[in-house]
C-alpha cells in the first residue's frame, strides 16, 4: 500500500496540544510524525486542524429499518462527518450466541466504518452469557436500561441490575455496563399528569420524563455499581440535575463514567422542530444545555456520543402526537459540525477538549486505545480534516443517511469536516464520498 503523507496540519493530540506538523500513513497504521516526510501521495492541509478519527460510542442500527442497509449506509454517514469507528447498541430478547457471529459478519462485509458492539442485558438466559460474550463474541460492554422503551425494550428491577454488574465486575476493568438511567415509576407518575392536561407540545412530552427522574436512577446506578465494584458508564445524560449529582458522585466512584449527546448539547425542549425531535430522554431546558457544555468542559461528564436512532418521517410520525410519535433521529453524520459550531465556534469550546470527549476518551473506556483516539505511531490511520471557519447549511439529502430528515436541516453551521481518512486512504472529500471504505468489527479482549 502507497505511502501517504499529510503536510504542514495542525494536529491536535490530546494530552499533549496541537503541533504544526507532517503525519505519515502506510499500511494502514500511522508510521511517522515530523517536518519534511514525503511520501508516494503527498495532501497539504495547511492552515487546517487534523484531528483523530472521531468515535460515536452510541448509536443504534437496525431498529427501524433493515439492519444491513443501515450498517452500510449510517457508517457512511459517520465517515463523511469525521467519525471513523462507532459502537452500536444492540438488543433482542432471545440469547445472543444463538445468532450473534452472523451480526459480526455482517459488520465485517456491509460497514464502511470501524464498529463495536454492546449487548443489552434484558433477559437472566442473556445475564448468564455475559462471559461467552466476552470471551468468544469479543464484546466487553452491556447496557441495562433502568427504564426502558414501551413496546421495545423492558425495564430492569435493582435486583437484576446487581447481579448484572457483579457478574461483570468479575470479568475486571476492562469490561463495562452501560446504563439507560431514568427512574420509571416517577415517569410514569409524571406521564399520567402530563395525559389529563391534554396538552402536547414538545416542552409537555419532557415533563412526561422529569428531571428528577433521570437523577435519581445516576445516584442510584452509581451507588449499585460501587457495590459490586464494575465499571459504570452513563448513557446520554441530559439534565442539569444529574451533572450537579455527578460532581458529587465521581470524586467518590472512580469507576464511574458519563456520556451526553450532540443533540443535547444544542436542542432545548421549546425548539420549534416540534415533535420531529421526540426522544426518550427527552430535550430539557436551556440551563440543563449549558449544565452539560459545563459538565464537558470540567470532567464531569467524559464523552458525547448522538443516540443515532435512523427513521424516516413517515415513520416518525410527529402528525401523530407525544403519545403515537416515536423517539428517536438521525444525528450520526452532524455530530462533529453540531460540536464546532455550537461548541468550539460559539461557546469557546477548547478544540483539544473535543477530541478528548470524542475520541480518545471513549477509546480508552471501551478498550480501543491507542489504536483509536490519538495520532501516534502505531495507531490506526483513521483521520478528520477540519475547517472552524467553512460555513455549510445542513441538507439531509447530503449527509449519506438513509433518513429522509435531519434535526439541522436548513441550519448554517460553521466548522466542518473538509477530509477523512480511513485506513490511510482519503475516503471523504469535501462532503463526498470519493473512494471505497472498508470497516471492520473490533474485537476486544478482557
Amino acid at each position: 500500500m502507497s505511502k501517504l503523507v499529510l503536510k504542514n496540519g495542525r494536529l491536535v493530540i490530546p494530552g499533549q496540544g496541537i503541533f504544526e506538523a507532517d503525519v505519515a500513513m502506510e499500511n494502514g497504521k500511522i508510521v511517522a510524525i515530523g517536518q519534511g516526510l514525503s511520501g508516494d501521495e503527498e495532501i497539504s492541509v495547511a492552515g487546517k486542524f487534523v484531528l483523530p478519527g472521531l468515535i460515536d460510542p452510541h448509536i443504534h442500527l437496525g431498529i427501524f429499518g433493515d439492519l444491513a442497509e443501515e450498517m452500510e449506509k449510517e457508517t457512511a454517514s459517520a465517515l463523511m462527518g469525521g467519525i471513523t469507528t462507532v459502537g452500536a447498541f444492540m438488543g433482542g430478547p432471545n440469547p445472543y450466541m444463538s445468532y450473534f457471529k452472523d451480526v459480526i459478519d455482517l459488520a465485517n462485509a456491509k460497514a464502511v466504518a470501524d464498529v463495536f458492539f454492546h449487548l443489552a442485558i434484558m433477559t437472566p438466559e442473556q445475564q448468564s452469557e455475559i462471559s461467552t460474550y466476552a470471551n468468544e463474541l469479543g464484546i466487553t460492554s452491556f447496557k441495562m436500561y433502568m427504564s426502558g422503551i414501551p413496546g421495545l425494550i423492558p425495564d430492569v428491577d435493582d435486583g437484576f441490575m446487581l447481579q448484572t454488574l457483579e457478574i461483570v465486575a468479575a470479568l475486571g476493568d476492562k469490561a463495562i455496563v452501560c446504563v439507560h438511567a431514568e427512574n420509571p415509576h416517577l415517569i410514569r407518575i409524571a406521564t399520567e399528569k402530563v395525559r389529563a392536561r391534554g396538552s402536547e407540545t414538545l416542552a409537555d412530552w419532557a415533563d412526561t420524563h422529569p428531571n428528577a427522574a433521570e437523577e435519581d436512577a445516576v445516584r442510584r446506578a452509581a451507588y449499585l455499581n460501587d457495590l459490586a465494584g464494575s465499571r459504570m458508564y452513563i448513557v446520554h445524560v441530559s439534565t442539569a440535575e444529574s451533572v450537579k449529582a455527578l460532581a458529587e458522585l465521581k470524586p467518590r466512584y472512580p469507576k464511574l463514567f458519563a456520556e451526553t449527546t450532540s443533540p443535547y448539547l444544542s436542542i432545548d425542549k421549546y425548539s420549534p422542530l416540534g415533535l420531529v425531535a421526540h426522544m426518550i430522554p427527552p430535550f430539557r431546558d436551556t440551563e440543563s444545555v449549558d449544565a452539560l457544555w459545563q459538565g464537558l468542559a470540567s470532567g464531569l461528564l467524559d464523552t458525547v456520543g448522538t443516540d443515532n436512532v435512523t427513521l424516516t418521517l413517515d415513520l416518525k410520525g410527529a402528525e401523530k402526537g407525544i403519545w403515537g410519535a416515536m423517539p428517536g433521529y438521525p444525528a450520526v453524520g452532524t455530530s462533529l459540525p453540531v460540536m464546532l459550531n455550537y461548541g468550539v465556534n460559539n461557546r469557546g469550546f477548547d478544540l483539544i477538549r473535543l477530541v478528548e470527549v470524542m475520541s480518545k476518551n471513549p477509546a480508552e473506556i471501551y478498550g480501543l486505545y491507542p489504536r483509536k483516539g490519538t495520532i501516534t505511531p502505531g495507531s490506526d490511520a483513521d483521520l478528520v480534516v477540519v475547517d472552524l471557519d467553512l460555513v455549510k447549511t445542513v441538507r439531509h439529502e447530503d449527509l449519506g443517511s438513509r433518513a429522509d430528515f435531519s434535526l439541522y436541516d436548513g441550519q448554517e453551521l460553521r466548522g466542518w469536516p473538509i477530509m477523512t481518512i480511513k485506513g490511510g486512504k482519503v475516503v471523504v472529500k469535501d462532503g463526498q464520498m470519493v473512494s471505497e471504505a472498508t470497516g471492520q468489527f473490533l474485537k476486544r479482549s478482557l
